[in-house]
Formats: structure tokens, sequence, C-alpha cells
């Protein structure tokens, strides 16, 4: 397979970062600030869950409760907390000395290019031979082993892909959304739950009991959605959240192909388009395609081309 010409590195200036890529600075982007907006009205939500729980506590404790979980948020950038998602939430490990042998060069020089300071961030493992690599929670980033066996010049793209997601605020913005949706998404859980119980209990008693059920809720759904037609915005919620963290993925991209990686990470996708990646995707219904955190690879590829001189 012919892959795209290598572009030259960039050279460097006498402070370390690479002549004509200016120095970038950690942020939130547009796909970061809309996957935060999207996630209000779950973040609402819960507040109303964790307020109803209140309700039962002694008073004091009650808004202690509500203050410690509107805090708790903070955890997400506290390095202790990060250590523990990694290795119990994201199933990583710490690198070998080889493994850290072989990529701290790499994501020094990436680094580097970006102007950024690269120990603010740690190098994870995840074992696994599928060939990808991810940026979680404020400062992890994590390689499997598939990822590894690339040749040098590939592996530094993906991580250049993967420091894009950082400076653009998607991994904390991401995992700051699943964190204050916990409370809403347990309570809906519970509620699909005992709904189902009592829809086959009364089906068990008989077909009129079961059908008076059924128009009970379906009376009060109806009957919410009259009165607050915004509720069926909920609906939507995934899917757009989804086409975030599409945009957010082309964004990374876009960094990466800044540094000058644009064209190696043309040839990585090139690969995995060859090796079969986006057949499943083909076979899929539309639903599904929408509910995809990534885009297509050839998607991807031609966005990529405005960085192929």
């Amino acid at each position: 397979m012919a892959y795209p010409p290598q572009q030259q590195p960039p050279q460097y200036a006498p402070g370390g970062t690479a002549a004509g890529v200016p120095q970038v600075r950690r942020g939130a982007d547009a796909s970061s600030v809309a996957m935060l907006l999207l996630n209000v009205p779950l973040f609402l939500g819960s507040l109303l869950v964790i307020w109803l729980i209140s309700r039962a506590l002694p008073s004091g404790l009650d808004t202690a409760l509500i203050i410690a979980w509107l805090a708790s948020g903070a955890l997400v950038f506290h390095r202790p907390t990060e250590r523990s998602l990694a290795r119990m939430l994201f199933r990583m490990r710490q690198p070998t000395g080889a493994e850290l042998a072989a990529l701290q060069p790499l994501w020094d020089d990436v680094t580097r290019r970006a102007g950024i300071d690269g120990s603010q961030y740690t190098l994870w493992m995840e074992d696994t031979d599928e060939l990808n690599a991810s940026a979680a929670a404020g400062h992890i980033v994590g390689v499997t082993r598939g990822a590894m066996r690339q040749p040098p010049h590939q592996l530094s793209a993906i991580l250049a892909h993967e420091l894009g997601h950082h400076v653009g605020g998607h991994s904390w913005a991401l995992l700051l959304g699943i964190w204050y949706a916990v409370p809403v998404r347990m309570f809906m859980t519970v509620v699909k739950f005992v709904t189902r119980f009592l829809f086959y209990f009364t089906a068990h008693l008989s077909c009129l009991a079961a059908a008076v059920f059924v128009l009970v809720f379906g009376s009060l759904a109806v009957a919410t959605f009259l009165t607050f037609p915004p509720a069926l915005a909920l609906y939507a919620l995934p899917f757009l959240l989804a086409w975030a963290g599409r945009q957010g993925e082309l964004r990374a991209d876009r960094f990466a192909g800044q540094l000058g990686y644009g064209p190696v990470l043309m040839s990585v996708f090139a690969g995995w388009q060859a090796e079969g990646h986006d057949d499943a995707a083909r076979t899929e219904g539309p639903v599904a395609r929408l509910m995809s955190s990534h885009p297509p690879l050839h998607q991807r590829i031609r966005a990529l081309e405005t960085f192929v001189s």
C-alpha cells in the first residue's frame, strides 16, 4: 500500500518549541463546551436525585451531602484519584521500564513540538492487542500493547492525537459529564427495573391488569411531555453527545496535523482501513452510526488532507 509522503519534522527554536508552531495552552474547545452544555440536563437530574436523598438526612447533613457531591467533580483533576481511576476504571497499568524507555522519548518529542510540559502527564499501558491509545481524566495517556508494535513515527502521531484531546479538554469534559450523570442514571436504572417488574407482575395476573398498567404509565408520560415539551429533547441527548465526541476526534486529528503529524496519521488511518476497521460500521443501521463516538476513517483522512503539502 502506498502511503502519503512524510513531512519533514519541524525545526526546533532555541526554546525547544518547533519553529512555526505556536505554544498551545490547555483549555476547552468547542467540542468540550458542547459536551459540557449537553450534560447540563443530566447534571440537573442528578442534582434533583441528590436533593431527594438529602431530604431523608438530618438537618446539616442534607446540605453537606449536596455540597460534597457538587465539589466531588474536582476529583477528576486530583492526581491520586486519577491513578486510581486508571487502574480500576480504565483497567490500565504502569509501563515497565522497557515500555517507558520506548514511549517516553516519543512523548517528549510530541509535547516539545507543542510547547507543552510533557511531565504534567503520565503514561499508562493497556494489556490488549487492540491498536489504540486513549486520553483520560486530566493527565492520563494510555497506550495499548498493539499500539506499541507500531513504527515509532506512527506511534508518535497517535500520541499527538491523544495530546490534542488533553489540550482541547475532551478527556476531562467527558469524565466530568459521566461523573455528574451517575445519580440520575442509577435512578433511571431503578425506575426501569421497577417498571418491568410491575409490568410482568400485572401481566401474570391478567392481560387486563397489564393493559391498565401500560395505559396509566403511558398517560403519565404523555402528560409529562405535554406539560413540559422540552423533555422530548432528552431523547436526542445520546445522539448529540456522540456527535460532540466525533467532533472531538476530528479536532484532535487536526491538532496532530498542526504539529506536523498529519501525513503520518493519515498513513495510520489508511492502514487501519486496509485491515477492515470500518467494515463493521457499514453493516450497522443509521441509529448505530449516529451513536458512534468516532467518525469513519475515510472522513478523518479527508479532514487531514488539509495538512498534506
